[in-house]
């Protein structure tokens, strides 16, 4: 099938209005690889067709949400077509009273909140840039953010999923209800692959009651020591923080200033967010973490609530990097560490010595009960070129560290230059099961060709 030939049998499917060619489908490149068409099916009968003349014509496709996190992966070997969902937006059925909710994957998170906010309910996954993240993508990159500390990750909370695979095929796992433990949990196989196994097209979650009351106590320390007692007595406690987030001095500043926080100069950072039906026993937590901090170190601190506790817990989920969060793409990363929780303020303090010894602008955010650190780098008084060797090594330093200790380190976000120069993924586990894996559904290479762990 020649290339004509194909994308006239996609406007055939989707209507011609639906597809892109030339420069309009250049702003949907992928590390600077531009596709010959984008095209947006409205359901999943159209997906599969796409995807079927996909594989008749022997073109490679990159799956397309939102975009938000479109620079997550290796370079892609190929880039021919992009399946951009965002016309795959309906909410499909919401049994309140099961508490359970089914929605196509192009639909937008936010979107998808507002909805379930009809009924007083919510999906408690709250990952980076959630206003602009669509279900469907939000999956595929099994992104999270501070709440998973309480309710857990989308692996927790998915019941039921759709798949469009590389030939066209419809697939489904799950059940629409919240219990079910007959056969295998297919689910998990789509968390987190990337899009390299299949397009996710529907996904069922169980849903929670939206909080009645929910309050933040915010704590300085003067020093990593401090913080570290005060997070291992909160999490050995009987207490139950929705989120624990601790920040580094200038993660501190600029989301503080950001939300109009009072806040001293040079001061780490504690967030304990604490949610409940009713707001003495918020109040009551948030005076029993007080008093924990007080007792490791802490002056003292803020109670967040209302309007400052929202502007406080966004800030913290979309910071980016840079002095004031504007540095340059170019001269812009940002990596995710997988650390023991008993390790987090170990890894600021090792991630704070390598930045300067590389001479990188670091900015530093860990969900302190899970053991996930960001780091957010920039070097806006640098070459391109010195800015990439630099995060290189840093990078391999890092990583170094990490794996010895079981942990790992990726890049989430970094131009293609940084790229082509150290592996985003880093040691894998299990790469040959994985890769049988992918070899059974797309024996082809169709989906996402090169951009997950090991080349695939």
């Amino acid at each position: 099938m020649t290339h004509i030939e194909w994308i006239n049998s996609l406007e055939k499917i989707v209507g011609p209005e639906h597809v892109l060619t030339g420069p309009e489908a250049d702003t949907f490149a992928v590390d600077g690889k531009a596709p010959q068409a984008v095209v947006f099916p409205s359901s999943v009968e159209e997906t599969s067709s796409v995807m079927a003349v996909a594989s008749e014509a022997a073109v490679k496709v990159i799956p397309w949400g939102a975009g938000s996190q479109m620079a997550l992966g290796a370079i892609p070997e190929r880039v021919d077509l992009v399946v951009a969902l965002k016309r795959l937006n309906q909410m499909v059925d919401h049994e309140w009273g099961d508490m359970t909710a089914t929605v196509r994957g192009g639909m937008r998170l936010e979107d998808f909140q507002q909805v379930l906010g009809q009924h007083q309910q919510f999906l408690p996954l709250d990952p980076p840039f959630a206003n602009q993240a669509t279900v469907g993508g939000l999956l595929a990159t099994n992104a999270s953010g501070p709440r998973r500390l309480f309710y857990g990750t989308a692996r927790d909370l998915l019941i039921a999923i759709s798949i469009v695979h590389a030939d066209g095929t419809v697939t489904k796992g799950g059940a629409k209800v919240v219990k079910n433990v007959t056969g295998y949990d297919m689910n998990k196989l789509y968390i987190g692959a990337l899009g390299t196994l299949g397009i996710i097209v529907e996904a069922t979650f169980r849903v929670y009651p939206r909080i009645g009351c929910e309050k933040t106590w915010l704590a300085p320390f003067s020093t990593l020591d401090y913080a570290e007692q005060a997070i291992a007595q909160i999490m050995d406690s009987p207490l139950v923080p929705n989120a624990l987030e601790f920040l580094d001095t200038e993660a501190a500043r600029r989301i503080s200033t950001k939300a109009q926080i009072d806040w001293p100069a040079g001061q780490y950072a504690l967030a304990a967010s604490v949610g409940s039906v009713a707001e003495e026993a918020v109040d009551a937590q948030i005076e029993a973490i007080d008093r924990i901090c007080r007792q490791v170190g802490s002056p003292g601190g803020n109670r967040l609530h209302g309007d400052s506790h929202h502007t406080f817990w966004h800030e913290t989920r979309d910071i980016t990097p840079g002095k004031n969060g504007a540095a340059p793409s170019h001269l812009r990363a940002v990596l995710k560490g997988g650390v023991l929780i008993s390790r987090v303020a170990e890894t600021f303090r090792f991630g704070e010595e390598v930045a300067k010894a590389e001479d990188l602008d670091l900015c530093m955010v860990a969900e302190a009960g899970s053991g996930i650190v960001r780091f957010y780098l920039s070097g806006e008084d640098q070459s391109p070129q010195q800015f990439v060797e630099r995060v290189a090594s840093m990078v391999e330093r890092l990583r170094s560290g990490f794996v010895a200790q079981g942990g790992s380190l990726v890049i989430l976000q970094a131009e293609a230059e940084l790229k082509r120069r150290i592996d985003v993924w880093g040691p894998v586990k299990g790469l040959g099961l994985m890769q049988g894996v992918k070899e059974r559904f797309d024996p082809c290479n169709t989906l996402n060709p090169g951009r997950f762990v090991g080349g695939i």
